[in-house]
């Protein structure tokens, strides 16, 4: 084997060259940090280079646009621009959107919904034209989207459906693909499926895939779903070239369907196939990735490796205990400095990690409080989320009537029927009469139930005001009562796309937290208003990079916090609820194993008014740490 490497795999290591060189099917278990990108390039390197492999020929699926177009990049530089661009190399669904367009007879005509078409037209099928259904536009999304990832259409999932819930999905499920198919339109997740069927049903398109892509490599391996396994199975070629690479101890997606398993089985469903293991880490200290790897050592269901790095020792990875949250962001941003001004870190070059994207509100005060420059990365910062624009806007409006911006903002919303006709209405009442928009509302419409439903708002913003003003009701139990009274959080679920890092009831019940430490309306808007300035005048690259977990996924930097390490935040309460508590483990390895250099792991005492106990994932990591909290148990001593 050792003749067949050519001087573009010098600066690999042994296994590295091993996995570049295998032949056939091949699973390679690349560990955190190992350098998997450059195995998978130098692999389709080698082939063009020194294999005569035509470019064309081979196909290398990413999950990501970005991954895809960074593989590319990388790739010029090793087989030259040319080259590079006749490589296939796309995302799963770009693949199978290119067999689809190439292989059905109105294949170019084919439409996509994006993700916020798909959402207006869940709406409008759970609607009055529609099923009449009083179901959440985002669970029934998620519902169809992970059935359809595990090869059910419709009437697979009908025949399945039990109890009344999921019968009335089904039935939502139904009426969406029948409006789709007039349209004619296609979701995201049809992809997969129409790709399967079609590969599954036709043998011609299938031999003309096959021999258009004869080699197939897949990155991320442990990320995939069964739609997308089935297709890699059909797909790869009778001559069986076929290079999968992941690591099960960084699956974090089992929310959308992805299953560990297929690269854990992996050679029970292929038996002829090689197994090499990338275990040298590049990346991190042995202090990091001893710690990260006794946490993962509690997972029953995974591969077995051995993760070692030539690196130094490096400082014990550090606990933070912290009263609250606001305290334990003061705690991780004073420790940040002390690295950016002791050690001469960037601040881009730190992370703080957490689970939800709620938790980014306390650390994003303490940023601004301690003027340290951040970005909220993958996600709007805390203050422009929508939910929280809409809190503010009410609050606005009940500290000032004559704000017309407020008024314009929330007056529809949630809906009360009153569009663009009556705004338009409205306008020309107040510019009439020289007054407000919101004192406008008493006006006389062309409608009687603009009228109607006008009068009801304004009467709302007024009892809301006079509870405010008079009954000197508390900030927290103002938001809370907007809430109540509008049945605002019913309202902002139904366009919410099920995601374990993002909930925009977390977000206002963050908000009734945040709130506390004002005592008035006009206190609360002035931080606003200083916070968003701050950011506009924020345009220094060298920032702090605060993201969820599931973000940080791929990046690694010299400090990371990961921050919210209680019980009931990481690991989430759904996972002790019954939910996939080896799936949290894993996430909070994938967070660990992005530190290069430092590692802090803080938690909360409480959170939300509620105490917590420290995270069993810190006893794991941490043996010194004599007790970690089970549910409700107690912080590390």
């Amino acid at each position: 084997m050792s003749g067949d490497r050519t001087m573009n795999l010098e600066k690999l290591n042994e296994k590295q060259k091993d996995a570049v060189l295998a032949k056939g099917i091949v699973r390679v278990i690349a560990g955190a940090g190992s350098g998997k990108t450059r195995v998978l390039t130098h692999r389709i390197a080698y082939h063009v280079s020194s294999r005569g492999v035509e470019p064309s020929n081979i196909l290398a699926v990413t999950f990501t646009r970005k991954a895809a177009f960074e593989m590319k990049e990388r790739l010029k530089g090793l087989i030259g621009e040319s080259n590079a661009t006749t490589l296939n190399c796309g995302t799963f669904h770009s693949i199978c959107l290119r067999i689809l367009r190439m292989s059905l007879p109105d294949g170019r005509n084919l439409d996509i919904l994006d993700d916020k078409k798909r959402t207006t037209f869940l709406k409008r099928v759970l609607g009055p034209e529609g099923v009449n259904q009083d179901l959440e536009v985002g669970r029934v999304g998620a519902i169809i989207s992970l059935s359809k990832n595990r090869l059910i259409d419709e009437k697979g999932f009908s025949a399945e459906a039990e109890g009344p819930f999921l019968k009335k999905v089904a039935e939502a499920f139904r009426v969406y693909e029948e409006w789709k198919g007039k349209e004619p339109l296609l979701d995201y997740d049809d992809l997969l499926l129409r790709c399967w069927k079609l590969l599954k049903s036709d043998k011609r398109v299938l031999r003309l895939c096959r021999e258009r892509f004869g080699h197939i490599l897949v990155d991320e391996f442990q990320d995939t779903n069964l739609a997308q396994f089935e297709i890699i199975r059909l797909l790869t070629p009778p001559q069986e070239n076929l290079f999968v690479v992941g690591d099960d101890w960084q699956s974090i997606y089992g929310w959308r369907g992805a299953a560990p398993e297929n690269i854990i089985e992996f050679d029970r469903i292929f038996p002829k196939a090689v197994t090499i293991k990338l275990e040298q880490n590049y990346r991190s200290t042995k202090s990091i990735l001893q710690s990260a790897g006794r946490l993962i050592a509690m997972n029953q269901v995974r591969t077995e490796k051995t993760i070692w790095t030539r690196n130094p020792e490096g400082m014990p990875v550090e606990l933070i205990d912290a009263e609250d949250p606001e305290k334990e962001a003061s705690s991780i941003i004073q420790r940040l400095k002390s690295l950016v001004c002791g050690n001469g870190t960037r601040f881009s070059n730190v992370s703080i990690l957490y689970r939800t994207n709620a938790q980014s509100r306390s650390l994003e005060d303490e940023c601004i409080r301690q003027k340290v420059p951040y970005h909220v990365v993958g996600s709007l910062g805390f203050y422009d989320r929508r939910e929280i624009k809409d809190m503010i806007a009410y609050l606005r409006l009940i500290h000032d009537l004559n704000d017309d911006e407020a008024m314009l903002r929330i007056v529809n919303v949630p809906s009360r029927y009153l569009g663009k006709a009556f705004l338009k209405e409205l306008e020309g009442i107040a510019c009439a009469r020289g007054k407000s928009l919101f004192t406008s509302l008493g006006g006389r419409f062309s409608r009687p139930y603009m009228g109607r439903s006008a009068g009801l708002f304004q009467k709302l913003i007024l009892v809301l005001q006079y509870d405010y003003v008079k009954k000197r009701i508390s900030l927290p139990e103002l938001v809370k009562k907007i809430r109540l009274s509008t049945d605002y959080d019913h309202f902002i679920c139904q366009d919410e796309e099920m995601t374990p890092d993002d909930s925009r009831i977390q977000n206002l019940n963050e908000l009734e937290s945040a709130v506390k430490r004002f005592e008035r309306i006009e206190d609360l808007l002035f931080y606003v208003d200083q916070v968003k300035a701050r950011m506009r005048e924020t345009t220094n690259d060298d920032r702090v990079n605060l993201m969820t977990l599931h973000k940080s996924k791929g990046l690694e930097f010299a400090a990371v916090f990961v921050a919210g390490c209680s019980q009931g935040l990481l690991p989430h309460q759904r996972s002790l609820d019954g939910g996939d508590l080896e799936e949290e483990r894993r996430l909070c390895y994938v967070g660990m194993t992005r530190a290069m250099e430092r590692l802090y792991l803080s938690y909360p005492r409480t959170y939300q008014g509620k105490p917590m106990g420290v995270s069993q994932f810190v006893g794991e990591a941490l043996p010194e740490v004599k007790k970690a909290g089970s549910q409700g148990g107690h912080p590390a001593s």
